[in-house]
């Protein structure tokens, strides 16, 4: 773990992966929302394949994000201070991007519904962004989560761990059949088992996978095993016609192949050499707006339009190069919009702060 660096200090390494899964998700986001995963049961194009192995080494991301978020924050404490920067940095792109489209033609008052107007009001609980709902209630339970593990053995916090997993985890991706508490890993629920591991990580480190080599392979392996899960169970309900909604089951976020992709890419980069001092730098001064990425993208009245500004919905049919460039391209320019978007916000948030006592509530 000679990339861990002393306790006070940031760790570049994990604010690189913290920038790459941000990135993952954007794809996730470009691949899912145009159509470009297509039945496997078929004759596949290339294209076809490419995008489902862009996804199957995507699909971690956002278990990635709560493992350090588990693995930072176990050593922090809560402050309300930091839980209304991250609703207000909510609103800022919800009201934001509503005012923007509706000045722009894009948005009519009158189409809207009660419900459209509960999500633009309500952002929070109406999981108008579900992985930010998922985010408040951890960061508001995280007094009670850092005095439950910190009161526990490491073999009971172990046990507890591993028993959620084979509750939450290991059970969906073994049975043949859709449980009825399964949310496919969109829940608070889910992503405490996971903050819970990032914790434990944190703690008492990793007992297996003590190489990034360890971890490279582990990311991998998932990824491939999620890919083929989906293929194997393509090709029975192509001839069957049986399992057709287990058929993605390999992908939802609380499945087993992901959460190994996801420990997998974790170790990769805990266990890395440290990167360049200039580089880090330049790591640690975008990576704190990572979270601006996500909440752009996924604002709601760009949520599936920004896919058409790169041409996605027709990507499928063009050749291999231009695929590539074009899907890997979008993920690229989203991500650094997303990082200017909230820069600018973070300089907006400096002057209010100033404007009203002097804070800095940027971030």
């Amino acid at each position: 773990m000679a990339s861990v660096q002393a306790e006070g200090k940031r760790n570049a390494n994990m604010d690189l992966l913290r920038i790459l899964s941000m990135m993952m998700v954007t794809m996730l986001h470009a691949l899912g929302k145009s159509d470009l995963l297509l039945f496997m049961g078929r004759d596949l194009p290339v294209n076809g394949w490419i995008a489902w192995i862009l996804e199957g080494l995507s699909i971690c991301a956002v278990n990635v994000f709560m493992l350090l978020s588990g693995y930072f924050l176990i050593k922090s404490t809560f402050r309300w201070r930091r839980f209304w920067e991250l609703i207000f940095q909510t609103f800022f792109y919800v009201l934001g991007s509503f005012l923007i489209f509706l000045l722009l033609g894009k948005i009519s008052r009158g189409a809207l519904s009660v419900y459209d107007w509960l999500q633009y009001l309500f952002p929070i609980h109406m999981e108008t962004y579900w992985f930010i709902t998922a985010y408040v209630i951890i960061y508001l339970l995280l007094p009670l989560l850092t005095s439950g593990v910190m009161a526990m053995t490491e073999k009971q916090l172990r046990y507890v761990i591993l028993s959620l997993i084979v509750f939450e985890c290991i059970l969906k991706s073994v049975l043949p059949v859709k449980l009825a508490i399964d949310t496919q890993g969109y829940s608070f629920f889910w992503y405490m088992i996971v903050f819970l591991l990032g914790a434990y990580f944190r703690l008492y480190g990793f007992r297996v996978i003590r190489t990034a080599a360890g971890g490279r392979v582990l990311y991998f392996a998932g990824a491939f095993l999620a890919v083929a899960e989906i293929f194997l169970l393509s090709q029975m309900n192509l001839h069957t016609g049986r399992l057709k909604e287990m058929l993605h089951v390999s992908m939802d976020y609380n499945h087993i192949f992901v959460l190994l992709s996801a420990i997998g890419l974790f170790a990769a980069f805990l266990h890395a050499k440290p990167v360049g001092e200039k580089a880090g730098r330049l790591i640690l001064r975008i990576s704190p707006y990572c979270l601006g990425v996500y909440l752009l993208q996924e604002n709601l009245p760009m949520r599936y339009e920004w896919q058409n500004w790169f041409g996605l919905h027709g990507a499928m049919e063009e050749g291999v190069l231009l695929f590539l460039l074009r899907t890997v391209g979008a993920v690229l320019v989203m991500f650094v919009l997303g990082v200017t978007a909230d820069a600018l916000r973070a300089f907006l948030f400096r002057g209010v702060g100033k404007l009203f006592g002097g804070k800095d509530v940027s971030r």
